[in-house]
């Protein structure tokens, strides 16, 4: 979704990028173009950043054009013709390996990558990372879900446990809303390598852009456990939610559902909290006003295992990458390291309330007083790096989601022999190779 140190090392007559990229002398390329993609709601400020740009680079030889396609219809856009694609776009980092497969991306110089890594958070640079090189200029460090919440519902204490949320709203007569049939929400009980989280992974190992081999530990046990497994655990909490709230306060849906019950009715917002992202802060702002509240995902009690756990998450990050169908490569890096660079990063901040990556604009006060912001902060500790994953990880998330969300009746039946068996399913269908 969203620095000048970078620049020093792309500009004209540096000898490590010069070097391994061919770039051409600045002010030899008069008559030609750029082209950088972006969604349409930030082409305005995406104009500005090009403004920016000409005016501390005025040899820089090139016009600059805009196009409009946004970081989800990058792969889409560009697999179809790479070389009629634009110089420079933008793209979420679970399209890398099939953008890298279509040659769709140029690798970055390492001596730029270094620099990368001082400016930006470790794992968004580490997000355009394949089979030994660098592929994305790291902009966006919000791609991922947390709570909101209504304060007039919900208080922040009872925010930081599931039990405490779904008790608050039942008095209320409000709703929590979690999206139990989108594979993405799914691993919210499954997922999570911090302090307290269940444990789950999911690993995908490749053979240069071919997947070899796709996993989880699912049947593992479950953190500190040794009776229960992580796909147990995880699915009984899911089972306990429909079971005991489902007609009581509980709803899943999807961002038109959150949208419907926070505008309410007659009675006002039926909205007590949701788990959901950054793109739905503005709508929180708006319809909940000064009791509009985000933090990071609540903790959840096991009715198998006695024990709290940390609800964990995915996460991704949004990058800009170079076309190596380009005939301009270097200067094509050149202005993707200016516009992912901090001041530019800054900038996105102020217009488009896109988290930063940068890590001196990430520390601003302005951003960490972001209420949603400062909610994609609390969680990071207990989100897992969303990776090229595979159908092998969202169709059996998807199901089983499904399958317990729709059910009738199954209060206990993980225990019973079709649950289990649907359960053995669910962990053998992320076994790839």
């Amino acid at each position: 979704m969203k620095k000048k140190g970078i620049i020093s090392l792309l500009a004209c007559g540096a000898m490590a990028v010069s070097a391994t990229l061919g770039m051409t002398a600045c002010g030899g390329d008069k008559g030609g173009s750029l082209t950088v993609w972006a969604a349409s709601d930030e082409i305005p400020t995406l104009t500005k950043m090009i403004q920016a740009f000409k005016e501390e680079n005025p040899d820089f030889g090139l016009d600059i054009k805009t196009g409009i396609t946004g970081t989800g219809d990058a792969l889409t856009n560009i697999s179809t013709d790479p070389s009629a694609g634009a110089d420079v776009y933008c793209y979420a980092n679970d399209q890398l390996v099939d953008l890298i497969n279509y040659q769709a991306l140029s690798p970055i110089p390492e001596a730029t990558v270094n620099q990368l890594k001082i400016d930006n958070y470790e794992n968004s640079v580490n997000a355009g990372y394949h089979n030994g090189k660098y592929y994305g200029y790291p902009y966006a460090a919000d791609n991922g879900y947390f709570l909101f919440y209504n304060k007039a519902v919900v208080s922040d204490t009872q925010a930081q446990t599931l039990e405490g949320i779904l008790s608050a709203c039942a008095r209320a007569g409000k709703y929590f809303i979690y999206n139990m049939e989108e594979a993405w929400y799914v691993g919210t009980f499954f997922l999570g390598t911090g302090e307290g989280c269940v444990g789950g992974t999911y690993t995908i190992e490749y053979e240069n852009t071919t997947v070899s081999s796709a996993y989880t530990n699912f049947n593992e046990k479950a953190a500190g456990q040794d009776t229960y497994t992580i796909a147990q655990v995880g699915a009984q909490a899911m089972i306990d939610l429909v079971e005991d709230y489902k007609s009581v306060c509980f709803m899943s849906g999807d961002d038109d559902t959150i949208a419907q019950y926070l505008t309410g009715d007659k009675s006002g917002t039926m909205f007590g909290a949701c788990i959901s992202g950054t793109w739905n802060a503005k709508i929180m702002s708006e319809k909940l006003g000064e009791n509009y509240g985000a933090t990071k995902l609540p903790t959840f009690h096991s009715s198998l295992t006695d024990t709290d756990y940390q609800m964990g998450s995915l996460s991704g990050y949004k990058l800009y990458g170079v076309n190596p169908n380009t005939k301009y490569t270097a200067k094509a890096h050149q202005l993707a390291a200016f516009l992912t660079g901090e001041e530019m990063q800054e900038l996105r901040f102020d217009e488009l309330q896109t988290g930063p990556s940068n890590l001196k604009v990430a520390a601003l006060d302005k951003v960490k007083q972001d209420i949603a912001q400062a909610a994609v902060a609390a969680q990071a500790p207990f989100a897992t790096l969303q990776g090229c994953y595979t159908d092998s990880y969202w169709n059996p998330m998807k199901q089983l989601g499904a399958d317990i969300y729709g059910a009738k009746e199954i209060k206990g039946s993980i225990t019973s022999d079709s649950m289990a068996a649907k359960l053995k399913l669910f962990v053998d269908n992320f076994i790839v190779g």
